[in-house]
């Protein structure tokens, strides 16, 4: 068993997987626009956008979608953690990630992380980036 989030967006999810790809390397292993979701669910003029689409960033799959069938609600009480391989890495994200977003937390050391910060991108999404040389991340 596993379990896999699902991210979704307001028209922006093409957008949302390219930050993506370009703050953790993400590879989109699949998706499809509305154009091909079944004939019931699509809605008039919304033809190119992501009916679904999954990421594998890293060990994790992340699955998005722009909402169409209103099932999103509002982004809040999570975050996600990403463990990335260096402190140069949580910089980059970061930079990334808050370009149009913000930065909660600046780029600093804490006693469970050599380097950790924390970024809402400009989806709203909470990023928690974190760097830890010790094999046990937590």
């Amino acid at each position: 068993m596993n379990v896999q989030t699902y991210l979704f967006f307001d028209g922006s999810c093409r957008h949302a997987i390219e930050l993506y790809r370009q703050a953790f390397g993400a590879n989109l292993l699949f998706q499809v626009p509305y154009s091909q979701a079944p004939e019931e669910i699509r809605v008039v003029g919304k033809d190119d956008l992501v009916f679904h689409a999954t990421l594998r960033i890293g060990e994790t799959l992340l699955n998005l979608s722009d909402d169409l069938q209103n099932e999103k609600g509002r982004f809040g009480g999570f975050a996600l953690l990403v463990h990335l391989e260096s402190g140069n890495a949580v910089d980059a994200a970061l930079q990334i990630l808050s370009a149009g977003g913000s930065v909660e937390l600046p780029p600093q050391q804490t006693f469970w992380a050599e380097r950790y910060a924390i970024a809402i991108d400009p989806f709203g999404i909470c990023w928690k980036l974190q760097y830890s040389s010790q094999s046990d991340p937590r």
